[in-house]
């Protein structure tokens, strides 16, 4: 018996899942080689290298399964089938080994390869009733894939607890050391290749496909649309509410938002597309909650949204992109985009992955790059801050308020950790006769050769570290009511009949919905020694009666928000 008879006799699935996808399984077995290759310590598998080798395998045979998928779906167009199955995986395993992050960031493209995974077989345009059958078609089909994509992780979960119990038993009772055997080679060779294979052949093929599945399913999808109709469907509704409300807020205290609501909305509108995806099919959308959801979702976007937008936008006007507050706008514009999409009729759920995957593929390729471009928007913000004028004069070094070295350093700080940022940096500073050693040289000693020091007060932008301690008296006879301890943190209001408030570097009291009391503290604060407070106390007139606020103790964050 020969071993095509002996496989298709003893495991036929492994033989039709490796005709099916053999590029991807190939690849897989090359990421576990690498990969156990790194763990048993092969010389030339050291730092990065075996990470982006792996990675890119990895990535590759995702884009090899979705090259199948497309072939599958249009086997009319073969020559574009082969690019997609074999030439762009191979493109994709080369591409991870560019170090250089000016046109090219590979890092997100494992999210892209997963997307395009998901739509991959769903190419053609359609409109009308065959529209409609290949949203539901591209559910079936994604719901499978992540229904058993969730089985094999659980069986791998099993699995290495059998493992980890065998290999204690031998120790134990027979005294083996076989430890470097089986975590070294078995666990990743059977959470690399075998649970991949394995999932690999649970992949339905498209002609599987019966229309009555959706209309009368079985458990699964039926605990999938209990779970979007009965959990997601009402936190989100409340959750939108909250935002609604916070944007009420907002308008009527006239202050604009701050801290974490750029990330707070966004999580906000991917667990809405998720939803909006769980709640698809035909038999959960014709119950009322799904109904009234689904009509009025992208609408209860609209007001969150444009709160986001403001958010994102007071940050990078104040310190400039990052490469974070970049991801961040692409996910606003991705949401953006959707909600006008459905809101005009044109609503597609293929849209929601398609969409996103073309824009963390634009954000991953050219000079914009999520790596490259905040990089390049904060160099020119520290060389405008370096031409500026010196004192007396003199052309060098600028002469910078407390404010401007708090941004200065942030930006250093940002560029010296930040991968091709240390360069960036030291050519900037070579352009005006200062030396920069990435790796050596600090924010520190950049700032000293300016002469400026990270020791002088700066202005915070919140009240978070704790500092200086009072040290002296406190005159408080001009203020004979006591309104007892108070501590105010950003972001909360104590209310002592006056409500009294942190807003960045704002010192505010309001009574009842009025603001009475505006004061900004950066020319106070930047007075502050490292040691003690001077002139610790802050006054306030309301209603032409004096009020003394007595700080005992100060906590600030004097870094800018590149530190954060």
């Amino acid at each position: 018996m020969d071993l095509r008879a002996w496989l298709e006799k003893q495991a036929p699935d492994f033989l039709q899942t490796a005709q099916r996808f053999p590029f991807a399984i190939l690849l897989a077995a090359l990421t576990t080689a690498v990969v156990i290759g790194a763990i048993n310590g092969v010389g030339w598998l050291e730092g990065e290298v075996w990470a982006r080798a792996a990675l890119g395998l990895a990535t590759g045979a995702v884009f090899a399964v979705a090259g199948v998928y497309f072939a599958e779906s249009r086997p009319e167009t073969r020559l574009a089938g082969l690019v997609l199955k074999y030439v762009l995986p191979i493109a994709v395993v080369a591409a991870f080994q560019i170090t250089d992050i000016t046109w090219f960031v590979p890092f997100a493209i494992p999210a892209v390869a997963i997307l395009w995974l998901s739509v991959s077989p769903f190419t053609r345009i359609e409109r009308g009733a065959p529209r409609e059958e290949v949203q539901n078609r591209f559910w079936w089909v994604n719901f499978e894939a992540f229904t058993t994509a969730i089985i094999a992780a659980v069986a791998f979960l099993i699995i290495a607890l059998g493992i980890a119990a065998i290999e204690r038993s031998l120790s134990i009772l027979f005294g083996l050391g076989t430890g470097d055997l089986f975590y070294k080679w078995v666990l990743p060779f059977t959470g690399l290749f075998l649970n991949p294979v394995y999932w690999l052949s649970t992949l339905p093929r498209l002609s599987a496909y019966r229309a009555e599945e959706l209309e009368r399913p079985d458990f699964l999808p039926r605990a999938f649309g209990f779970l979007g109709q009965f959990v997601l469907v009402p936190l989100l509704i409340i959750y939108a509410l909250i935002l609604l409300a916070y944007t009420a807020q907002i308008v009527v205290t006239q202050r604009l938002p701050e801290g974490m609501i750029g990330w707070m909305v966004l999580g906000f509108v991917v667990v809405g597309a998720a939803t909006w995806l769980v709640l698809h099919p035909p038999f959960i959308r014709t119950r009322p909650l799904v109904r009234f959801f689904l009509r009025f979702w992208f609408w209860l976007t609209l007001i969150p949204l444009g709160l986001f937008f403001v958010a994102v936008w007071i940050r990078i006007d104040a310190y400039g992109l990052t490469d974070q507050r970049l991801l961040l706008l692409a996910g606003g514009l991705w949401a953006a985009i959707l909600a006008v999409v459905h809101l005009i009729g044109r609503g597609d759920i293929r849209l929601i992955p398609a969409l996103a995957g073309v824009i963390m593929l634009l954000l991953s390729v050219g000079p914009w790059n999520y790596a490259n471009l905040p990089i390049a928007q904060q160099s020119m913000r520290l060389e405008a801050l370096l031409s500026q004028p010196g004192k007396a004069g003199a052309s060098f070094p600028p002469d910078w308020t407390p404010r401007q070295v708090a941004s200065a350093a942030a930006i250093i700080d940002y560029l010296q950790y930040s991968p091709g940022g240390g360069a960036k940096l030291a050519a900037l500073l070579t352009r005006y006769g200062m030396h920069f050693e990435p790796g050596t040289d600090t924010t520190s000693s950049v700032l000293a050769a300016l002469g400026y020091s990270l020791s002088t007060p700066l202005p915070p932008t919140s009240m978070t570290a704790q500092r200086n301690p009072l040290k002296q008296q406190v005159d408080v006879a001009a203020t004979p009511i006591l309104l007892g301890d108070l501590t105010v943190y950003a972001g909360q209001a104590p209310n002592f009949g006056l409500v009294f408030e942190l807003a960045d570097t704002r010192f505010q009291v309001l009574k009842g919905s009025a603001v009475v009391v505006d004061i900004e503290l950066s020319p106070w604060l930047a007075k502050q020694s490292e040691g003690s407070m001077v002139d610790p106390w802050i006054d306030f007139a309301i209603c032409n009666r004096q009020f003394r606020y007595v700080i005992d103790s100060l906590s600030a964050d004097l870094s800018d928000a590149g530190r954060r």
